[in-house]
């Protein structure tokens, strides 16, 4: 046995005991290690991370398993023993499992191939958790491993081999199946001969060859992208882990050195594409708004790597790798809510039956558990007690039930179990992501969430037969998330996706994938420059001058996102067809718990699907849920389609996914014609009929302007101003404010002064000019960008600011 030098073995015997060491090390020089070590002893550092890398999936052997992981355990030999009974032994076989058709000759199989061969590892994995999982019956079992080496091989032999091709998609070549095969020869190393490990070794490397690139390997040329390419965001910390866990389990420094040199890039903000931006959001494949599934990738990607390099000879300890910290806080926190992701980040993710809100949101939280125990002080006791709050305010779904990572599960549950620990209040505020085209307005005891699209950023993407009915996602759609937790799980394969809440929509029925407007298929509305978002302290607005997937239909749309209430403002609603026109204002999934019913001008509808006239309000009321009634009040009397109705589906109507789901459903439309040719309604989240009742009597908010020069709304309680001007010269949006350029722009006088929020929503303007109604003297500028010119307009240099809010005030 290789035995450490006394001195390195002191060295590593107090990093493993310290707690956090591994993130620590962001912040250690690794000088004083390596310079310590031997040849031998650098073997042995391999060794070491390959045995914490298994851990990920075993779990911290001092650490005891509860009744929760020791079902699990249960549950992994259970699954492991079906499917090694099942596995195809036949000296003429051509596949593992007959249910996973492995087919390299028809054009049909190759299309299929990669992902079936997966399929095919991935069980091989499980099987492998199960050999090594301790107290399970499958434990060490010989004749199991012999059957996992076996798979391996006959994959390694006739599939996944030097010199194979890339049949299909390009992923399950260079990254997934990689992984996974990493994973297994990590958990069976000492136990399997070493031509085992290196015939699969030396195939990862034929498919993946580079740290830092994909389509680097000679069958990438029969891939779906055959182009040779930097590797971004998510898929960058997949294809450094690829190489980086080669590296480990082959002795290769050179291959971990290029992997750890490949994950700073991932940090560095970026004006266009793929990657992280400074206002929080986060694309993938070009345009696509991806915090919660690629951007999760990445997140929990880059930890596990951190955490496994920190204290060895290779740390990943740039510099640049603490940005992780702030932008956790920025492109993540606001988008969790009682344990869920958002969904309007998780793009074609909302097909998958297991990756829905609460799944994605599990998979966010768990990743940034990685990050804790090294994280800066500053940051530290934040992400514990942020982390806690998510665990325990997520009342549908529990974060232990479902946790892959066992070392994992094993912080969160000493975090929550950590009186020291108080968990996060609920986060109050308003969020725009314009790099995105997202807004958040989170306010107690509910969180509304809009989601649109523009010139920069594409309204939805239908990829690898995923998210076949995402056509209107981004045109506007609101969500609503309150005490009814389970609203938008197994909502997508149930919902009428012609209409979604807040959308302006026609009545042509779409074919699937039809109407994609981004980078990749169809290209960009190239006509919808002005969508974007202002932000004053806690309230925000946002706009779109939308056009439709055709170019048929056309309207300005308003959100004013205040105290109590969001109000949403529609003109100019335009069609070149015939087919008739509608705004949506809600499609709620009824709440199984409870008796659900609803109201119309304060008294009780009794199901009678069709218009009612002279509508001032409706609400949705549970008897049961807490924080879960939502109402909406008309600014004038209108006529709404209202509709009761049981729906079904199922995820393969969407997706690549199985499964029937059921629901019943309420929805309100708008309908569009000479007499009603905009609209103006108020959602109230939370509010009594009494608190509605007074709001339709006497709201405390007016309607300043709604045509083709502007929006604006004058809300009395706050004093706020808030609209969005849409074109240039001289627009008087009131008796306060006058306007010269496109803008977005909040006013609100307080204490002898008024501070101003204001945005280019068409991120091409280097300055934005107003007047207020009288001679204005600056109060505070923080970054000098105000000048008072000799007509006592406000110019404000808006340049470099990509469409985000600046705020001064002045008296």
């Amino acid at each position: 046995m290789i035995k450490l030098s006394p001195i390195t073995a002191a060295l590593s015997v107090a990093l493993l005991a310290t707690p956090g060491w591994a993130m620590q090390a962001m912040t250690t020089s690794s000088l004083s290690i390596s310079a310590l070590m031997s040849d031998a002893e650098v073997a042995q550092e391999f060794v070491r991370l390959r045995t914490r890398w298994a851990e990920n999936f075993l779990g911290d052997p001092s650490a005891p398993f509860d009744s929760t992981l020791k079902k699990m355990v249960v549950s992994t030999n259970n699954n492991a023993q079906k499917q090694w009974s099942a596995m195809n032994t036949d000296a003429a076989r051509i596949s593992l499992w007959d249910d996973v058709v492995l087919d390299n000759l028809t054009s049909e199989g190759q299309k299929k191939l990669g992902a079936a061969i997966r399929t095919s590892y991935q069980r091989l994995f499980m099987m492998a958790k199960a050999y090594r999982l301790r107290d399970g019956n499958l434990q060490g079992n010989p004749q199991l491993l012999a059957a996992i080496v076996d798979g391996m091989t006959f994959l390694n032999q006739h599939y996944y081999q030097v010199g194979g091709k890339e049949w299909g998609n390009w992923w399950h070549w260079e990254l997934a199946i990689p992984r996974d095969i990493h994973n297994t020869l990590a958990l069976i190393y000492d136990d399997v001969e070493q031509k085992v490990i290196t015939d699969h070794l030396a195939a990862t490397r034929y498919f993946t060859p580079e740290a830092t690139h994909l389509g680097a390997g000679p069958g990438a040329k029969w891939s779906s992208n055959p182009r040779y390419r930097v590797s971004t965001g998510g898929n960058r910390t997949d294809n450094t882990q690829v190489v980086l866990l080669r590296g480990i389990l082959s002795h290769n420094e050179n291959e971990v050195e290029a992997a750890i040199a490949g994950l700073p890039a991932v940090l560095q903000y970026v004006t266009d594409k793929d990657g992280f931006y400074q206002d929080g959001s986060f694309i993938q494949h070009g345009d696509i708004a991806y915090n919660g599934t690629y951007g999760n990738v990445l997140l929990g990607g880059l930890g596990l790597q951190i955490n496994l390099m920190g204290g060895s000879k290779w740390p990943a300890d740039s510099p640049a790798l603490e940005q992780i910290y702030p932008i956790i806080l920025k492109s993540y926190e606001p988008l969790l809510y009682q344990g869920m992701m958002l969904d309007f980040v998780n793009g074609r993710a909302i097909s998958r039956n297991k990756e829905q809100n609460h799944n994605v949101g599990h998979q966010v939280m768990s990743s940034i558990l990685y990050y804790i125990d090294g994280a800066p002080s500053q940051y530290k006791l934040h992400l514990r007690s942020m982390v806690k709050a998510l665990i325990l305010g997520d009342d549908y779904k529990d974060f232990f039930a479902s946790a892959s990572n066992i070392a994992n599960y094993q912080k969160a549950r000493a975090l929550v179990e950590d009186a020291a620990v108080t968990p996060r209040p609920e986060l109050i505020g308003h969020f725009n992501f314009p790099a995105m085209d997202r807004s958040v307005h989170r306010r107690p005891g509910w969180v509304f969430a809009l989601a649109m699209h523009s010139s920069r950023l594409g309204n939805f993407e239908c990829m690898n037969n995923e998210n076949r009915k995402g056509w209107f996602t981004g045109d506007g759609m609101t969500y609503l998330y309150n005490g009814q937790q389970d609203h938008y799980t197994d909502y997508w394969p149930v919902v009428d996706n012609h209409r979604l809440a807040g959308t302006t929509v026609d009545a042509e029925l779409m074919q699937e994938c039809k109407g994609q407007r981004n980078q990749i298929k169809g290209g960009r509305k190239s006509t919808m420059n002005w969508v974007g978002s202002v932000k004053l302290a806690n309230y925000g607005v946002a706009g779109m001058t939308f056009t439709n997937w055709n170019d048929t239909l056309s309207a300005k749309k308003s959100w004013f996102m205040l105290d109590d209430e969001v109000v949403m403002l529609g003109s100019d609603i335009h069609s070149a067809t015939a087919s008739p026109v509608t705004t949506v204002l809600a499609n709620r999934k009824v709440a199984a718990k409870g008796s659900t019913k609803v109201l119309l001008n304060g008294s009780a509808w009794h199901g009678t699907n069709g218009v009612s006239r002279d509508v001032r309000s409706i609400s949705i009321r549970n008897d049961q849920l807490t924080n879960s009634d939502l109402s909406y009040v008309f600014f004038a009397p209108s006529e709404v389609a209202v509709k009761r109705e049981q729906r079904s589906g199922n995820w393969s109507e969407i997706g690549t996914r199985t499964g029937m789901v059921n629901g019943e459903f309420i929805s309100a439309q708008l309908a569009h014609n000479a007499s009603q040719s905009d609209y103006a309604y108020a959602l109230l989240p939370n509010t009594s009929a009494q608190e509605v009742h007074a709001y339709v009597a006497k709201p405390m908010l007016s309607i300043v302007r709604k045509d083709a020069l502007a929006h604006a709304v004058y809300d009395k309680k706050l004093n706020l101003l808030a609209a969005n001007v849409w074109e240039g010269g001289e627009v008087r949006v009131n008796d306060l404010l006058t306007t010269f350029d496109p803008m977005a722009i909040m006013v609100q006088q307080e204490a002898g002064r008024y501070q101003v929020a204001i945005s280019d929503p068409t991120q091409l303007q280097t300055t934005l000019r107003f007047k207020l109604y009288k001679h204005m003297t600056l109060v505070d500028d923080p970054q000098n960008r105000l000048q008072i010119n000799a007509q006592h307009e406000l110019v404000v240099d808006v340049s470099s600011l990509k469409g985000q809010s600046y705020q001064f005030s002045v008296r």
